[in-house]
């Protein structure tokens, strides 16, 4: 077998070696998520798994194997030095609830030495060392230890190094087991110390066996949420629903009334609210058998469940079934208690296996180089800078670093504004991160000298380099026309803006005010991270909270879009937003219909609280006609239709009319959900190709309203709507 040194004979040993493990081979998924408020970007392989990891069965099987494309913006700091990136491929095996730790291991060392051709005297390896909240992982260093690894060669490090946590907030997790690579020039040594920097991080095995998430809160009705009058404690209601979380009303008695009133002073949270009672049995909170028939009721494991009550008897009660509980003095105990509480670690239904083998730093360590932008990935780009800037890669080191920032970055943003899903740079989410890597990269290309404008001619260098991802080949001339103008528009404020940062800094020695740094923000087009790093350049701090605030104040916007996460649920599937998913079905076949037949799906965002839906049409939407469409996906809602799931083979599912998402890659066996209706001639309404989650009749999603109707961009437009009870 030849030696495996390029990009492409890496990626196809991996999916082969994979496949004749009987692993079915997924596509890449987009960079932009569909169904996760958490994230703004695919940030690993599992990300688009979520769904089948949590239980959900896979069209293709147990196992799977892809190369995903992959966006991390909270390294982005790091960037410059020979390993980091904002863009990466990664490599990926899954177990969904199939093989575990030994059989993966065996496989992860079968294609390190025996297909990568890497010695095992150059390997090394950690596991989990166990903590309060999960067991220290003997099992995987024991299957390391039958594979000839050394014990001396194994270290066991804490949850920081060794456990691999949710994509967003909330999701599956686990411990982990991680191969590193000698890439020193003396001799391996066989004692595995992680802080020598000559180990390298190759491939990472997770082991998803927790599913990271809120407890469910059990409150006490009477005494603690409302007094023997019904008087509400307002203050308590807005403590608890302010924590987004679901819960259910313990009571004695008077359930309906006292669900009533928390429902009518919940508004935006009362779908949150159950109440359960034994009251028709005569049975009491000071009875086991009330909670024990309250977990069987909803399907809950005491460590699932939190619980406050105004009588210590309650509370005992609850605690002796290893319920988590609190005697409820005050509001403030309650608070600290919950905050204290409220995520836990749960054993998933099943065990999942997640593996990452990035393909940059592979590819470095298979050409036994220490700098993955002299590897086949960025050389093309590297050599375009060269040029560009007259200056020389590994002769000056700020100008070095300069060079990677570049690359790095204007990659990421060609693979951003590439993707299907139409992102351009903005001020908010997903756009202020591409708008923050263009305008970095521009800055450090002043720095190397270069005047005219560049990035539309590096990204012809990127396109080179990927002539699989026939997306951006099909959207180059959107990519090169983005790029020209973010750079045009950054050109124009640049100059005068560091000039201006420089007068503030003489002036205020020591620190930039948040009111200045935000001035640069709105009048110069400088996003804060270019403030601080200008700060830091000087040794000066940035006043971030007053920056926040004066953010806030102007746009409405925290700082949560630019660190790249949103405060929601992980593939959330609560009941709204299974609601939501479902109306946002009927809403794709409702603007077929009163709109154009030529509509498409461009791209679509749920969380907890709205949906949001972009498709193809040239004009605004009149007033009528977006009450036409309000009034038709009500009717819809009210018919009472049913949702069906079913698995069949892609070319089946599109010959059958089912509506994908234009640009998406599919698996060759797809999720379709149709929802049901007797007076179309094809006896449904609604096709799609879909991961879920779903309401099983659409009577349960409640009404339906348009909330805002914009531009996104030439041709896009977008509905932002919620529904109702």
């Amino acid at each position: 077998m030849m030696k495996i040194t390029t990009r492409q004979a890496l990626i196809k040993a991996y999916i082969d070696f994979f496949k004749s493990k009987n692993h079915k081979h997924i596509p890449s998924s987009s960079l932009i998520p569909e169904n996760d408020p958490t994230v703004l970007f695919t940030t690993a392989g599992m990300h688009p798994l979520v769904p089948y990891l949590l239980g959900q069965k896979h069209p293709l099987g147990k196992r799977l194997v892809s190369v995903q494309k992959c966006i991390r913006t909270q390294d982005i700091d790091n960037v410059g030095d020979p390993f980091y990136h904002t863009f990466f491929e990664m490599l990926g095996n899954w177990s969904l609830g199939d093989y575990w730790k030994e059989e993966a291991i065996k496989m992860s060392f079968e294609f390190l030495t025996k297909i990568l051709k890497i010695p095992k005297e150059k390997l090394v390896v950690s596991c989990f060392a166990g903590d309060n909240s999960a067991i220290k992982d003997e099992v995987s260093a024991k299957a390391w230890m039958k594979l000839s690894i050394p014990k001396e060669s194994i270290s066991f490090l804490p949850k920081e190094n060794n456990w691999w946590s949710p994509a967003g907030l909330y999701g599956p997790c686990g411990p982990d087991t991680e191969m590193f690579y000698w890439i020193g020039k003396t001799k391996a040594p066989k004692k595995f110390n992680p802080d020598d920097e000559n180990w390298v991080e190759i491939w990472n095995d997770v082991f998803m066996e927790y599913n990271k998430d809120k407890r469910l809160i059990l409150v006490d009705g009477m005494h603690c949420l409302y007094d023997k009058d019904f008087n509400l404690n307002q203050e308590l209601l807005n403590l608890i629903n302010s924590f987004n979380s679901h819960n259910i009303l313990v009571v004695n008695k008077f359930r309906k009334k006292g669900l009533d009133l928390v429902k009518k002073s919940s508004l935006g949270r009362n779908s949150n609210w159950e109440a359960f009672s034994l009251e028709e049995n005569e049975i009491n909170k000071d009875n086991p058998k009330y909670f024990k028939e309250l977990l069987k009721k909803f399907n809950l494991k005491p460590e699932e469940v939190m619980y406050f009550d105004h009588d210590k008897k309650n509370v005992e009660t609850a605690q002796r079934l290893d319920i988590l509980s609190k005697h409820y003095t005050d509001t403030k105990s309650i608070k600290e208690f919950v905050e204290k509480n409220l995520l836990g670690f749960f054993q998933l239904k099943q065990k999942n296996v997640d593996t990452g083998m990035g393909v940059e730093r592979t590819l470095a360590v298979l050409n036994n180089l220490q700098d993955n932008y002299q590897t086949s990935l960025f050389l093309p780009i590297i050599k375009e800078i060269e040029s560009l800037s007259n200056k020389k890669y590994e002769k000056n080191k700020e100008e070095t670093r300069a060079m990677r920032i570049i690359a790095d970055h204007i990659k990421a943003a060609v693979f951003i504004l590439g993707d299907e899903r139409s992102i351009k740079s903005s001020n908010i989410g997903q756009g202020y991160v591409l708008r923050r890597l263009i305008r970095r990269a521009i800055r450090y290309g002043k720095i190397l000298g270069i005047k005219k404008n560049f990035t539309s001619k590096i990204a012809k260098a990127i396109l080179s380099i990927y002539p699989d991802y026939q997306e951006l080949h099909r959207n180059y001339k959107f990519i090169e026309s983005e790029l020209v103008q973010e750079e045009f528009r950054f050109n124009l404020t640049l100059e005068k803006g560091l000039k201006k940062f420089n007068e503030i800094a003489k002036e205020h020695k020591g620190i930039i005010t948040g009111k200045d740094a935000f001035l640069l923000f709105q009048s110069y087009g400088f996003p804060i991270e270019i403030t601080e790093e200008l700060a830091d350049e000087k040794g000066i701090k940035v006043d971030l909270e007053e920056y926040n605030a004066e953010f806030r104040r102007h746009q409405d916007l925290s700082r949560t879009a630019s660190s790249g996460i949103f405060k929601s649920g992980l593939a959330d599937e609560s009941e709204t937003s299974r609601c939501l998913h479902t109306a946002t079905h009927i809403l794709n076949e409702v603007l077929r219909k009163i709109l154009s037949k030529d509509i498409k799906q461009k791209g679509s965002n749920i969380t907890p609280e709205r949906l949001r839906f972009d498709f193809n049409f040239p004009r605004k939407l009149t007033p009528e006609e977006i009450k036409k469409v309000e009034s038709l996906v009500n009717e819809k809602i009210s018919s009472g239709l049913n949702v069906i799931r079913e698995e069949i083979p892609l070319q089946d599912a599109l010959s059958s009319g089912a509506q994908s998402e234009f640009g998406a890659k599919y698996p060759e066996l797809v999720s379709v959900y149709t929802i049901e209706d007797k007076k179309e001639k094809s006896g449904w309404f609604s096709k799609e190709i879909c991961t879920g989650p779903h309401v099983s009749n659409t009577k349960e999603i409640g009404n339906f309203k348009i909330i805002k109707e914009e531009s996104v961009s030439a041709g896009i437009r977008r509905i932002k709507a919620v529904v109702e009870n």
